[in-house]
């Protein structure tokens, strides 16, 4: 009889269980869900799109290889991102997420597109100041095609741009202080 009982209830205690979400609220079920909506809807717009991680050895690194990248050396997951190769007026979606075991203040990063013959050294220098607009120089604002934010650890951005219509080499960099300088750098090749 006690082991009717106590088997009755196991099995209602995992009804409810599963009931309920597996412990997941309903909020955290939609937010889940409303969230791989919009990643496939990105997936489905035609815009290629490009998965880029800003690590703490100061690099941009990939996942995984794909058509238009240049990469570099492998470690562990990540490859570090050379260059990015691609053709004038197409659009380009940059998903840039920090990993870092720092915090914010100590390490983070954005991903900055710069015009072509844009001096780049000195714009790095002068963004050092900039701490209240995300480490870009007001004085180099009107030659910056794209950025996303300064992000910390765990944290992601997403930015969309049209890749522009004269052919060359255009920079991007870290503009976090000190990732220029060492060497949180690459090249948009537009052929």
């Amino acid at each position: 009889m006690k082991r009717t009982i106590f088997s009755s209830l196991l099995l209602m205690i995992a009804i409810a269980f599963t009931a309920c979400g597996g412990g997941q609220s309903e909020t955290e079920t939609a937010e889940s869900q409303t969230a791989e909506q919009e990643d496939q809807q990105m997936m489905d717009d035609g815009v290629r799109t490009i998965e880029i991680f800003g690590t703490d050895d100061l690099r941009f690194k990939v996942q995984e290889d794909a058509e238009g990248l240049q990469l570099g050396e492998s470690s562990g997951e990540y490859t570090v991102l050379e260059a990015i190769e691609a053709s004038p007026g197409e659009e380009i979606r940059i998903v840039l997420t920090t990993v870092s075991q720092l915090p914010p203040a100590a390490m983070s990063h954005n991903w900055t597109l710069v015009e072509m013959g844009t001096d780049v050294d000195t714009f790095a220098r002068e963004s050092l100041a900039a701490r209240d607009n995300d480490y870009i120089s007001p004085n180099f604002e009107d030659q910056v095609i794209a950025h996303t934010a300064m992000i910390g650890s765990g944290e992601t951005d997403t930015i969309t741009f049209t890749v522009p219509d004269e052919p060359g080499e255009y920079d991007y960099i870290c503009t976090f202080p000190g990732h220029y300088a060492g060497g949180m750098v690459g090249k948009l090749i537009v052929q």
